[in-house]
């Protein structure tokens, strides 16, 4: 004989009997009072619509007992009913997480290449501008150097006392 294994969604943490939930309980226990009820109380007869329809006592006790049964399995069934929706609205519940999951990596994915891209950008910006400065700076320096050739060649071409001035006033600034 081969055992079946339920699914596990299906499995409870405990085994109430009959697989009942808290309605089905109240329906069964319901029904069972409504039959006892009508068991010790007259039921040699059934009324329909002012109609009454005489029944031998031993017939009443097996239609009452015939409606117990089907009010326990009415009970079950609806159980089993509740049960499967619960199951059914869990997994749905789950696959929208997921969903809501593999979203949100995406987003995240999405983010952190804009992040990337934006500090790419960054990176760029600033390699510009230490281009940009860095070529200043060697315009600054030829600057320099054509000044400090034009007082060197006009210190040689008129070797005057304002001249030797100039150059060294020029060479002091460009001294430390």
């Amino acid at each position: 004989m081969r055992c079946v294994e339920l699914a596990p969604e299906l499995k409870s943490p405990r085994n109430p009997p009959f697989n009942f939930d808290r309605p089905a309980w109240i329906q069964a226990i319901s029904g069972l009072v409504i039959g006892f009820i009508a068991l010790f109380s007259s039921y040699d007869h059934v009324q329909f619509f002012g109609n009454t329809i005489h029944l031998n006592q031993q017939w009443g006790v097996w239609l009452i007992s015939s409606s117990l049964a089907l009010v326990f399995i009415d009970a079950q069934l609806a159980a089993r009913s509740r049960l499967r929706t619960a199951i059914e609205a869990n997994r749905e519940r789950n696959r929208t997480n997921r969903e809501r999951n593999r979203t949100n990596r995406e987003r995240n994915r999405a983010d952190q290449e804009r992040n990337r891209a934006d500090q790419e950008r960054n990176r760029s910006a600033e390699a510009r501008e230490c281009q940009a400065e860095a070529t200043e700076r060697q315009g600054q320096g030829i600057a320099l150097l054509r000044g400090a050739a034009l007082l060197n060649a006009r210190y040689q071409l008129d070797p005057s006392e304002l001249n030797r001035s100039r150059l060294k006033a020029f060479f002091a600034l460009l001294a430390p």
